[in-house]
This record gives structure tokens, C-alpha cells and sequence, in this order.
């Protein structure tokens, strides 16, 4: 009993975790478009909150969703099982996504307002629409992976 007890304790920090950390994602796109209706001067505060909360929040929380992960495979003995590995990579190629070109994205779209260069902000900002809905596509298809398990 103990065991599944902790099973499921670690499976709710898990899911609350992908929760935590993604899920603001999937309200970045009508907050992008929102905030690119404001003064250009004054866009630069939602950039830097998007760079905040990815640095202060998603990334720490990565870590304890991989931890958890492993922790899941582990107890189930499941690393053999293709849902896993692909979700594994999923989470690194995710986390790599948002450290690097959705990172960039928010830091120059936090420039181009500071400087007030609509011309260059309109084009950062198509840029990190597009990455950004890159990014959730990969989130729901590896939620549809670990819940669906179509490969198993």
C-alpha cells in the first residue's frame, strides 16, 4: 500500500508540476496579443515578466518534473516502454526551446519596445508567436504520448 501510496503522491507532484510550469504557456499567445495592443513603450513589462517567470518558476520546476519522471518509470519499471523515452526527449527538446528561441524571443521583444522600434518588435514578435505555438503543439502531443500511450 505504501508503495502505491507514494507512487501516486509522486504522480500529483508530476502532473502539478507540467501544470506549474506549462501551463502559462498556453495563455501566452492571447497575452502576446494583448500586450502588442498597448503602447509600444509599455510592453516591455509583459517581456520581462515572461523572462522572470521562465527563469524563477518554469526552469526550477523542469528539474522536478524530470525527477518525478524518472521516479514513475522507475517504480513501474517502464523505461523500456516508447512513451517514456519519447516523452523524455520531449521534455528536453521543450526545455531546450524555452531557454534558448523563446527566451531570445522574449529578451528582444523587451528591446525592440524599450527602443521603441515598432518595425522590429512587429517582427520579433511574429517570430516568437510562431516558436511559441511550436512549443505548445510539442506540449500537447507529448501530453497525448504519456496519457494515450499510443506506442505501447
Amino acid at each position: 500500500m505504501l508503495a502505491i501510496l507514494s507512487y501516486d503522491v509522486v504522480l500529483w507532484v508530476h502532473i502539478t508540476a507540467v501544470v506549474t510550469a506549462f501551463g502559462p504557456l498556453f495563455a501566452y499567445p492571447v497575452f502576446l496579443a494583448h500586450n502588442a495592443q498597448a503602447p509600444l513603450g509599455q510592453r516591455a513589462g509583459f517581456h520581462r515578466l515572461q523572462i522572470a517567470f521562465s527563469k524563477r518558476v518554469t526552469g526550477p520546476v523542469i528539474g522536478v518534473i524530470l525527477i518525478a519522471g524518472v521516479y514513475l518509470a522507475t517504480d513501474r519499471d517502464q523505461w523500456g516502454e516508447p512513451w517514456v523515452g519519447i516523452s523524455l526527449v520531449m521534455l528536453f527538446v521543450i526545455a531546450g526551446l524555452g531557454a534558448t528561441v523563446l527566451r531570445r524571443g522574449e529578451e528582444q521583444l523587451a528591446a525592440w519596445a524599450d527602443a521603441g522600434d515598432e518595425p522590429a518588435y512587429a517582427t520579433a514578435l511574429r517570430t516568437a508567436r510562431a516558436w511559441t505555438l511550436i512549443t505548445l503543439a510539442l506540449l500537447v502531443f507529448t501530453i497525448f504520448v504519456m496519457t494515450a500511450k499510443p506506442f505501447a
